[in-house]
């Protein structure tokens, strides 16, 4: 029977189903295409019909999903937001994409979790490192702009602050997939990050989250 189109894309995605589960529940390394195919219900050839070898496929999983990072922190998403309140909300934006994409939620831990980055898959940490780059170097922007108006403590300076965010954040995130989603993230997430962002801003600004976490404490203390 001929082959269609339709058939060829339904084949790709099962096997792209399969790798992501696999690497996912047994980890990169210990993942055959022997164990996707026989996953997908389909022969080595199959796999080979679509997918050079291992570090091809990986590449084509990772694809499926949008990395948090890449989808609310490059230069685009940033444009025009360029205050701590506009850090914090984006940074909650991200934690809830994450929240609630089983996908993204799933690559990102195979990513940091289940992928050991020697031999063929040392290509593969490329997307991620870039990734990252294009965060770090929005954030920075939004913190340069933010001593431009005085509001970030002299101490501080933006590649800095955005290298001592990032950590935070990621610790934040690492520590949620590591547990398996032991706790709410963006709760969790939300406090963490208005705590680092007080460390940040100085007296005089003006940060709407910065603001009701005060609010709130003082609440907590009339009662």
């Amino acid at each position: 029977m001929r082959r269609t189109k339709q058939d060829a894309l339904q084949t790709r995605e099962a096997i792209l189903d399969a790798a992501e589960t696999l690497f996912y529940e047994n980890g990169v390394a210990a993942t055959t295409l022997g164990h996707i195919a026989a996953s997908a219900g389909l022969t080595r050839g199959a796999i080979y019909w679509h997918f050079s070898n291992k570090l091809e496929l990986f590449r084509a999983m990772q694809e499926r999903a949008k990395l948090p990072q890449e989808e609310f922190f490059d230069e685009q998403a940033c444009a025009g937001r360029r205050s701590l309140q506009d850090l914090y909300e984006n940074t909650l934006e991200a934690l809830g994409h994450l929240e609630r994409d089983e996908r993204t939620r799933k690559i990102l831990t195979i990513l940091l979790f289940r992928c050991e980055y020697v031999g063929e898959m040392q290509d593969a940490m490329l997307r991620r490192a870039d990734a990252e780059a294009t965060m770090h170097k929005a954030i920075t922007g939004i913190f340069a702009a933010v001593q431009i108006r005085g509001e970030l403590k002299h101490e501080w300076q933006p590649k800095e602050a955005a290298t001592a965010y990032v950590c935070a954040v990621s610790g934040v995130i690492s520590e949620w997939l590591r547990s398996d989603r032991g706790f709410d993230l963006t709760g969790v997430g939300a406090r963490v990050v208005r705590s680092v962002i007080a460390g940040f801003a100085c007296s005089s600004a003006r940060v709407a989250c910065l603001e009701e976490m005060a609010e709130a404490r003082a609440a907590a203390n009339l009662n």
